[in-house]
């Protein structure tokens, strides 16, 4: 039993009060779609060439956006726990296909050392439990020191292109193993590349165009606990 709510500090039995829970906005499937790539007023505003959809649990205002920033800066397993559950509860009514596996967003070896977590990876964990769905955590790799949530679109798109490589062996293993359990399966081989914000979308379509350029047939989904809406964000009243 938790002593407090990680948002309002209050007596609470689980990690967030259904006070604040309640308070809360949520992308929905039967409001807003099961991909929010065609709900315009995030489409409009995230870079999605190279993906297939995108699913979001929130808006990045607060007070969900205090649970990501308690998870991805201080390693709250409580609030990626809370995050994952509610991302999972949310889009249990999507239509959308379960992805053959988990892609967790890289961090640079440095971040890594500094913070020992990924929290992109701490996410897929909890979906793994409610999911059943592996994850690879050698797919791709980041390089350099460089963050990104303090930069400009167009700084981004420049960071990014120098910034993200695919590994060697990638999803080989899973990619193979899947078209040899199943030859008569025609889905395509689906990934969910994981994040915990997504701001322009840069960094996942990047990822997604690598991921193209070696499996051309795949099917890419994007996850995210949160989206930043840009200043005058329709989205920004209904929170």
């Amino acid at each position: 039993m938790n002593l407090s709510c990680l948002l309002c500090y209050q007596a609470s039995p689980t990690p967030v009060c259904h006070w604040c829970e309640d308070d809360m906005f949520f992308f929905t499937s039967q409001i807003h779609g099961c991909n929010l790539l065609k709900f315009g007023p995030v489409g409009r505003h995230v870079k999605h060439s190279h993906y297939d959809s995108l699913s979001v649990l929130s808006l990045h205002t607060w007070p969900i956006s205090s649970l990501v920033h308690q998870l991805k800066f201080t390693h709250s397993l409580a609030a990626g726990k809370v995050l994952s559950h509610w991302f999972v509860h949310k889009k249990r009514q999507c239509t959308l296909s379960v992805p053959n596996i988990l892609l967790p967003v890289p961090i640079s070896a440095w971040r890594l050392a500094k913070r020992h977590y990924n929290q992109a990876h701490v996410l897929c964990q909890h979906f793994q439990v409610h999911m059943k769905i592996p994850i690879s955590t050698s797919w791709a790799y980041r390089k350099g020191f460089s963050v990104q949530h303090h930069l400009s679109r167009s700084a981004r798109e420049k960071n990014v292109k120098k910034t993200f490589s695919l590994t060697a062996g990638c999803i080989d293993q899973y990619f193979e193993s899947s078209h040899l359990r199943d030859t008569n399966n025609k889905a395509p081989f689906t990934v969910a590349i994981v994040d915990d914000v997504i701001t322009t979308g840069v960094t996942v379509n990047l990822l997604s165009k690598l991921l193209k350029a070696r499996y051309p047939n795949i099917h890419i989904q994007v996850w995210a606990m949160t989206f930043t809406p840009p200043p005058k964000s329709t989205l920004i009243k209904d929170c």
